[in-house]
């Protein structure tokens, strides 16, 4: 089993989750505070289970084998929930197709699904993490 990705989760969910509100703020000016009230917690749960599959998983009661293709397969099901998160939310406000971009949460729920992979990138540049 894996090690526990506690600190590098934090790092890649505040990252996107920023991201997220930046996104935000930029299509939907005067209602970004709010959206941002739900959009970092909701980011760091899915970059948290994103980084740390199996233990979400045995939390849940499911043994998931550790391969490349059942983590990949999670992964890209886990940014598309992201991504009809973020539409949702923005859809309620009463702003998709009017003010906010879809493009936005498509990309973020990208991001969600490669935030294990491009932690691993990050992390060769800083050698205390």
């Amino acid at each position: 089993m894996t090690e526990l990705l506690i600190i590098p989760s934090l790092i890649m969910g505040a990252i996107l989750g920023f991201l997220e509100i930046y996104f935000v703020h930029q299509d939907e000016p005067g209602v970004w505070f709010k959206h941002a009230l739900h959009a970092l917690p909701t980011m760091f749960i899915f970059v948290f289970i994103g980084m740390n599959i199996h233990w979400a998983a045995s939390l849940a009661g499911i043994n998931l084998k550790e391969t490349f293709t059942i983590d990949l397969i999670v992964r890209v099901v886990l940014g598309l929930i992201a991504t009809i998160k973020i539409a949702s939310a923005a859809s309620l406000a009463g702003k998709l197709g009017v003010g906010f971009r879809i493009s936005h949460a498509l990309i973020l729920g990208a991001l969600v699904a490669a935030s294990p992979y491009i932690w691993d990138l990050l992390s060769r540049f800083i050698p205390s993490l």
